[in-house]
């Protein structure tokens, strides 16, 4: 990791400014905690719990607030369990959703190469706790309203350092589609450009981080701007009112958002880390409800 100087505060100030003001509509993220699930230890204490508070804005005048808690246990010194549970507030012109979302539980496995660098490796699951169907006084909603997609996941990644870089990949396949979502854009009591997801049906994904770590003198403070990068591998899909299936075009490509990771270490066992992304690069339609023009992120973590 380099020593953060001073010439590095004007290309942060910089990236901060284009990030606090660049409001695209595009994928912020692939889903609910995909992009933020650590894929290295980030502390060394046996036992960690993890909140975090995000507040995203999404299309169509939609706003959304995210709290997620998280329990960290290293089983061993190559061996870490995380687990986190996700809970999400929804507000826009269809009204107002609170509801819990998804649940992850992952493990992470590091590796020595033969240059005597680590890779740490990462598997697990991701479980949705609705259908994705959740409805005010009995009007359907969009995906953009729905907590969860209602897809049972599996996920897969590595991190690992390539000179000065983080680089962080990963990849998240919906293996059950249990989403039993009933939005028909012709029916909709509001007007919108919402895109119908009756049934909806949802590609993977493909991640791609890459950062370039910095720290204060003093290791209280480390800073990471990153670009990432999230491949949709195909079109989605949806059921029609005739009952067949139809792929949704434009639904597939790439992503791409500009993040910075802010952190500051209270104590050797709490901290604290900012997080502003928003997008640069967008897929021409995003049916999944998953459009963000900017997020924000606070997280404070304890060990033990």
């Amino acid at each position: 990791m380099q020593v953060f100087n001073k010439k590095y505060i004007v290309l942060l100030g910089l990236l901060l400014v284009v990030v606090a003001n660049n409001h695209l509509s595009a994928q912020g993220c692939s889903d609910a905690g995909f992009c933020t699930i650590p894929l290295r230890p980030a502390a060394a204490s046996k036992n960690s719990i993890q909140t975090e508070l995000a507040y995203l804005q999404g299309e169509e005048n939609t706003s959304l607030a995210t709290v997620s808690v998280s329990y960290s246990r290293q089983l061993s010194k190559k061996l870490q369990w995380d687990n986190k549970l996700v809970l999400a507030y929804v507000n826009g012109n269809y009204g107002s959703v609170f509801n819990l979302g998804d649940f992850y539980s992952t493990l992470r496995y590091g590796i020595k190469t033969s240059s005597g660098k680590t890779v740490h490796l990462l598997g697990g699951v991701k479980l949705p706790f609705n259908q994705s169907n959740l409805k005010i006084r009995n009007v359907s909603l969009p995906m953009v309203y729905q907590t969860s997609l209602g897809t049972y996941d599996l996920i897969a990644g590595a991190a690992f350092a390539a000179g000065k870089l983080d680089m962080n990949i990963a990849f998240q396949l919906p293996v059950v589609q249990q989403n039993r979502n009933s939005f028909i854009m012709e029916q909709a009591p509001l007007p919108g450009e919402f895109p119908t997801t009756n049934l909806f049906r949802r590609k993977a994904d493909v991640l791609w981080r890459v950062g370039y770590p910095l720290q204060s003198k003093t290791s209280k403070w480390n800073f990471n701007p990153n670009l990432l990068a999230i491949y949709h591998l195909g079109e989605d899909s949806y059921e029609n009112v005739f009952g067949k299936r139809e792929n949704i075009k434009g639904s597939s490509g790439l992503t791409l958002n500009a993040n910075l990771q802010i952190g500051y270490r209270i104590s050797q066992r709490q901290s604290l880390q900012l997080s502003l992304a928003t997008p640069f690069v967008v897929r021409e339609t995003r049916p999944d409800g998953l459009t963000r023009s900017f997020v924000a992120s606070v997280t404070y973590q304890f060990g033990w």
